[in-house]
């Protein structure tokens, strides 16, 4: 007897006893199966395998772009972590190593200051260092905003020019703004470096001219000499005039990198700093510029030096490396202190009377500038 006719016949409600029997005997079978599957633990089918890789790979996106996403956020706070640390702690720090408004390092003067007063004093014969302020200007830079005195009378607000000050670097000063004052001057005492100036010498036109100018007018002029004097020769001549404001000579050591640039001035410093500089560094502020010996100018000069030698933060901002001032210290002690040339002022007769002196070759008048004595 076949299980499918007796099935069907059982469907219809047709079957014979032997096949109602057959059929229920089956499904009695089928039920112990499926009751026995229902109390085992099997596995679940697998998934279709596409669908599983999908969903894969975008738990995998997930988690690569949670972790890109924290990286670039941490990135970020640690840049500008970096940031703030460099342009809050790290830039004023090493800036105040070379600027502050105050004192520093309980040296009872200010280090910028004096640095600049002593780079006028070696390089600018017509001024004087007057002083400064500094103004924050971009990320980790400011603007030092320098002000410098002219001797000649020329500019009645004094000179201003910027450097820049970052990191504990500072910019080189502006040898434009200050050429008024001599700095970087080239050629005023040789006759073969400034074939077209007109200088009045012992006895011609130039001297007569000189002597009709009235006497309330004043003169800044530059002296030659016939030869390079020593420091005492220069100390004398100052002596037999006294009325003569000498305001700073031109002088040679070796060490330095250009001949026509280097001066030591011959008058006190605008800026009075003190005992204490004066006991760091004797002679620096010439206090006492009248009456001079050659070894009160070698001192001066040796001072100034001296200064940027020991301060090369500030000695960056003149026209010499700073290593060339502990070269200037040792052949000043072999050699002393040449003297090349002259800056003085004064009324036209103490001027044609320096033509007298046997070392004075001519008197160069400074660009023709006549100012009135007040």
């Amino acid at each position: 007897m076949n299980f499918e006719t007796a099935f069907a016949h059982y469907q219809a409600h047709t079957a014979t006893a032997e096949e109602t029997a057959l059929v229920e005997r089956e499904l009695e079978k089928y039920r112990l199966i499926e009751d026995y599957l229902a109390e085992q633990e099997l596995p679940e089918l697998p998934e279709d395998a596409a669908a599983a890789a999908s969903a894969e790979t975008k738990a995998v996106k997930r988690r690569l772009n949670r972790r890109t996403r924290n990286i670039v956020l941490i990135s970020t706070a640690a840049v500008l972590a970096v940031v703030l640390l460099l342009q809050l702690v790290v830039s004023p720090l090493l800036n105040r190593r070379v600027y502050t408004d105050g004192l520093v390092d309980g040296s009872g003067y200010p280090t910028f200051d004096v640095g600049m007063s002593a780079l006028a004093g070696l390089y600018m014969p017509l001024g004087d260092y007057y002083g400064s302020y500094a103004e924050h200007s971009g990320f980790m830079r400011d603007t030092l905003h320098l002000t410098f005195y002219d001797r000649t009378g020329s500019n009645r607000f004094h000179i201003q020019t910027q450097t820049g000050l970052s990191l504990g670097h500072v910019g080189q000063l502006n040898s434009s703004d200050l050429h008024a004052i001599g700095y970087m001057y080239s050629g005023f005492f040789y006759d073969n470096r400034n074939p077209g100036r007109n200088d009045v010498r012992s006895g011609d036109t130039g001297q007569a001219a000189l002597d009709a100018l009235p006497e309330y007018m004043r003169l800044t002029s530059a002296v030659s000499f016939h030869k390079v004097l020593t420091v005492d020769e220069l100390a004398d001549i100052m002596a037999r005039h006294p009325d003569v404001d000498f305001l700073s000579a031109n002088v040679w050591v070796d060490g330095a990198y250009n001949y026509d640039s280097l001066h030591c001035s011959l008058q006190h410093m605008m800026l009075a700093y003190g005992d204490d500089l004066e006991e760091d560094y004797p002679g620096m502020q010439l206090q006492e510029y009248k009456n001079l010996t050659g070894e009160d100018i070698t001192q001066h000069f040796r001072a100034m030096v001296q200064y940027l030698a020991d301060h090369p933060e500030v000695a960056k901002a003149g026209p010499d490396e700073p290593y060339r001032y502990k070269e200037m210290l040792l052949n000043l002690e072999e050699d002393g202190l040449e003297v090349l040339g002259l800056w003085v002022q004064g009324t036209p007769d103490q001027i044609t009377a320096l033509l007298d002196e046997e070392l004075v070759r001519s008197v160069g008048n400074y660009d023709a500038r006549i100012q009135l004595w007040t």
